[in-house]
């Protein structure tokens, strides 16, 4: 999460859609920039308002109103696809930790990673622990509460916003990439991700450059996903 004061501008950091490079071009600058540990890197909307929009109302007398939340959003598949590839990497692998071990899917298709996101939160092995692919922006009651949400297929409206209102260009350099992989997915596995994901594939589909949110989204809904899980690894 970072907070640019003269900027009036919230970014929350949504994971697997590229923000990490931002929020290490932008950290240095920033009135409040948060990289560690992961549950409050990744705060979602609804947190922010609980916590930090207090503290940056008492500090600063800015109030909801007087500056913006944004954040980022990548296709659903693709962003699955991301987290699969992410998580295939060796060191996952060889690593001393049982936790990063368990989260290893070097051993699984992509198709069984997709049908392991479908099972009930208690039902699943924890590579498949993943939120929303929108989880950052959403309200308690499954609305969208960012003003705008920009496409992670076009930044160029996000990098534009930050540039015009911070007056300095963004260096940005990859972070995190994710290897290759084959994201194979049978038509049945894609169907079913797509009726429990519904929210978030409509949503993503109406993203445009500016990150304006179709007003239909920012009631409460049921997002078929858990937006509160914590991803790492």
């Amino acid at each position: 999460m970072i907070f640019l004061y003269h900027a009036r501008l919230v970014i929350l950091s949504q994971p697997k859609t590229g923000t990490t490079a931002l929020d290490h071009a932008l950290s240095p600058r920033a009135s409040i920039a948060i990289n560690n540990p992961p549950l409050m890197k990744h705060m979602p909307y609804h947190k922010f308002m609980t916590y930090v929009a207090p503290l940056l109302q008492a500090q600063t007398g800015l109030t909801r109103d007087q500056y913006d939340v944004v954040s980022v959003m990548r296709e659903p598949i693709d962003w699955l696809g991301s987290w699969y590839r992410y998580r295939t990497r060796e060191q996952l692998k060889d690593s001393d930790s049982k936790k990063r071990r368990g989260n290893y899917t070097g051993d699984v298709t992509f198709d069984a990673f997709v049908q392991e996101v479908l099972k009930p939160k208690k039902e699943r092995a924890s590579y498949a622990g993943l939120g929303s692919p929108c989880g950052v922006a959403l309200t308690a009651d499954g609305g969208i509460g960012c003003d705008r949400i920009f496409p992670y297929e076009d930044l160029s409206g996000l990098h534009e916003m930050i540039q015009e209102r911070t007056k300095r260009e963004i260096d940005l350099k990859l972070m995190n990439v994710s290897p290759d992989g084959d994201m194979t997915l049978a038509d049945e596995t894609r169907a079913r991700l797509k009726t429990a994901w519904q929210f978030a594939f409509d949503l993503h589909a109406t993203l445009k450059r500016d990150g304006k949110i179709d007003p239909r989204f920012q009631a409460p809904h049921d997002t078929g996903a858990d937006e509160e899980a914590v991803v790492t690894g």
